[in-house]
């Protein structure tokens, strides 16, 4: 009869422990980060349509911290990699100090249809995050 409450204990505490690794693998998304952003300038289309645009550093501070704090320096590329994959960004290592990570989305806003990307570089030494440099782009068509 001993047994049982130890079982029953033991499985609590791993399914407790299996819901906080499954939290925390769902703190990132960048499909959450792009909803947080403030809404794009509806600029006349004259003015905006096929026109690179790149997010104010201020607007995207939170995500940046967000990531930074989920990839802090000494992280190595492959957990960070791993990191943004589970995140929805796609990476892919451009040389030995260098991987890029994007994630695209696609908005609708009123008649107009912005294309969004984001792009997080970690520039690495040897095995290891050494920076974490972030950017959101859209063009407006």
């Amino acid at each position: 009869m001993k047994i049982l409450p130890l079982l029953l204990a033991s499985a609590g505490v791993a399914f407790a422990c299996s819901g906080v690794g499954t939290a925390a693998d769902l703190t990132l998304s960048f499909r959450e980060l792009e909803y947080q952003q403030p809404r794009d300038p509806l600029l006349p289309s004259n003015q905006s349509a096929g026109i690179l645009q790149h997010t104010s550093e201020t607007d995207i501070a939170p995500a940046v911290i967000a990531l930074g704090s989920l990839i802090p320096i000494g992280t190595t590329h492959t957990a960070a990699e791993v990191i943004l994959a589970r995140a929805g960004a796609r990476c892919h290592r451009d040389d030995a100090r260098l991987e890029h990570c994007s994630y695209s989305d696609v908005e609708t806003r009123d008649e107009y249809v912005d294309a969004v990307r984001w792009n997080v570089f970690l520039n690495l030494m040897g095995d290891k995050v050494q920076a974490l440099s972030v950017d959101r782009s859209w063009t407006r068509s």
